[in-house]
């Protein structure tokens, strides 16, 4: 799965600076409490996204599962996407 994202999405990962991110993950990633609050200085509570020099980035339960291999669980996954009021709410806060 990540060597298809890596190579069905590689200019709009190398253009978010994201490339070498997803790229390790082929190959595991130690645990590192520097590289957790680096990615921590990105996200964003209001909208559980990452800011990255083009935008936004979200990432789902399934994108968790497929490319980490994150349990869900048995809870039946449900993606939302905010609306666009609550979407300004978010950037009144």
């Amino acid at each position: 799965m990540v060597g298809f994202v890596l190579t069905e999405l590689e200019d709009s990962l190398k253009q978010a600076g994201m490339y070498q991110a997803v790229r390790v993950v082929q190959y595991g990633i130690p645990q590192s409490s520097h590289h957790f609050y680096g990615i921590l200085e990105h996200y964003n509570p209001w909208t559980c996204t990452f800011f990255t020099p083009v935008g936004e980035v979200g990432l789902d339960l399934h994108e968790l599962y497929e490319v980490l291999g994150l349990v869900i669980g048995d809870a039946p996954y449900e993606e939302y996407v905010l609306t666009t009021k609550e979407l300004h709410l978010t950037e009144e806060r």
